[in-house]
């Protein structure tokens, strides 16, 4: 199949989070079973390197004729196309300054939309699929077909990464978008509460719809901010749970870690990297001290205010802690002020920084996954890749991917908790502990068998890809032969 991807980042060339990650491997492992693949996406000014102009195009927007480039390149037999449009790419963050969202975001992304559809007809690409990536290309399905009758019979697929961020915005926007006004309208149009809404397009207007794992999909027809009674009413929406690119986390050739390990030799490999890792972190406690590490944004969703509310408490019965991320003010100040109170055994860097993801990874003894939701999650995933178990709250991808040890000894690869509260928390790691323990102080192979069960779950791309190939086959035959 020739399949046309069109997302807002690739980790290829720019991300600010796993969206990126799964629209590249993705894209990889489709290849690999034989697909051919082309991804369009925005050329922001971060994006550097030799890309080839391959033509100039046009299309109407915000009520005049507007011209843009579109530049190419190939990154891991990937083939790329950048729209270059300096008045909405060329800055310096790509969705918003620390002060928030750029105010003309809607027209940013409706552009890419239209502009991407453009990019297809004129480099006659013919594509079998077309797959949208989130609501920043959610009025592409709209776009297609109000002003692309030579595309009809391509089915879209439409994957939602994340419900919360749905593109919601006044609709003065419509007619800069060259979108008509009957489509405000809530029933057959994107109407949503006295705004207009890309998410609801892209779920309104595609032909199959996907989430990012069997649960979040579950959790979508209950409560998706609104959008719940629509999403019941897609007769085909699939969950597929996201991967991971082995090609980027393997501790066996890890360039970002100090000792490379697999299964035959992980006991030594993590011992090595834990204490490589308090060595760059400052940290002159104990070796046997169980190591926490957490890798996040820093935002509510991920689950912070867990966190605040057992701090304390990790820290007087013994954890050691080490936090990398960037986010919301009070969580940066919160983390901040608490290792200034405990720097015997606690770290902290306000940043994303790769180097110091993959070293803790490899270097932790347990990964903190207190989420509110978590559509998919993919922390958890490479933490086990590295045998770092993961404590999680049992919600979306988290729940799918994370099985309780207490709960179900024969398959347990982690610990997880159900209610949202810092107490239930506090249980799980304090249950972590117990079999952490048993090991120091008694040699019990419980702790051990629990590190090998994380870093054998397969979490490769090729199984979940596979999963997307049947969905575009049954887009097909949907346009072919109708529902």
């Amino acid at each position: 199949m020739k399949i046309v991807m069109v997302a807002p980042e690739s980790a290829a060339y720019v991300k600010a989070g796993g969206l990126g990650d799964v629209v590249h491997s993705l894209a990889k492992a489709l290849i690999r079973l034989g697909h051919t693949l082309f991804v369009i996406m925005p050329k922001y000014s971060k994006i550097k390197g030799n890309l080839r102009k391959v033509f100039s195009g046009s299309v109407t927007f915000k009520g005049a004729v507007q011209e843009f480039n579109l530049y190419e390149d190939i990154k891991e037999h990937v083939r790329y196309y950048f729209i270059d449009f300096p008045e909405y790419y060329g800055r310096e963050y790509i969705y918003a300054t620390p002060k928030g969202e750029y105010e003309d975001n809607p027209l940013r992304f409706g552009f890419l939309s239209l502009a991407s559809l453009e990019t297809i007809k004129l480099l006659s690409m013919e594509p079998d699929i077309i797959h949208l990536h989130d609501w920043h290309t959610g009025l592409l399905p709209l776009y297609k077909k109000l002003y692309y009758p030579e595309l009809a019979s391509v089915p879209v697929i439409f994957t939602i990464h994340n419900a919360l961020h749905q593109g919601i915005y006044e609709p003065h926007f419509l007619p800069m978008l060259n979108l008509p006004w009957e489509l405000f309208h809530p029933y057959k149009g994107i109407e949503f509460y006295g705004k207009i809404n890309f998410l609801k397009a892209g779920v309104a207007f595609c032909d199959v719809l996907t989430t990012v794992s069997p649960s979040y999909a579950e959790e979508l027809r209950s409560h998706a901010y609104g959008l719940e009674g629509l999403i019941r009413e897609k007769k085909y929406f699939f969950g597929i749970l996201n991967g991971i690119d082995y090609d980027v986390w393997n501790p066996e050739r890890d360039k970002f870690i100090r000792y490379h390990y697999n299964l035959k030799n992980y006991s030594k490999g993590k011992s090595e990297n834990k204490k490589h890792l308090k060595e760059t972190f400052g940290l002159k406690t104990s070796q046997e001290k169980p190591l926490v590490g957490m890798v996040s944004r820093l935002t509510t969703q991920k689950g912070l205010d867990l966190v605040r509310d057992i701090l304390q408490e990790m820290v007087r019965v013994g954890f050691d802690l080490v936090f990398l991320g960037s986010g919301e003010e009070r969580y940066q100040d919160m983390l901040i002020d608490f290792m200034k109170k405990h720097s015997e055994s606690v770290r902290v860097r306000i940043e994303y920084n790769e180097e110091l993801a993959h070293k803790i990874f490899a270097g932790a003894d347990l990964f903190l996954m207190p989420s509110l939701f978590e559509p998919c999650g993919i922390s958890q995933m490479i933490a086990m890749r590295y045998g770092t178990v993961p404590v999680v709250r049992a919600t979306g991808g988290l729940k799918d991917t994370v099985i309780d040890y207490v709960e179900n000894p024969l398959e347990g690869n982690g610990f997880s908790f159900e209610e949202y509260s810092g107490k239930e928390l506090m249980h799980a790691l304090l249950r972590a502990r117990v079999y952490y323990d048993m090991q120091m102080c008694d040699h019990s192979k419980e702790w051990s068998e629990i590190v090998k069960r994380c870093m054998k779950r397969d979490f490769s791309w090729e199984r979940n890809a596979r999963e997307y190939e049947r969905i575009y086959s049954t887009a097909l035959m949907l346009r072919r032969y109708g529902s």
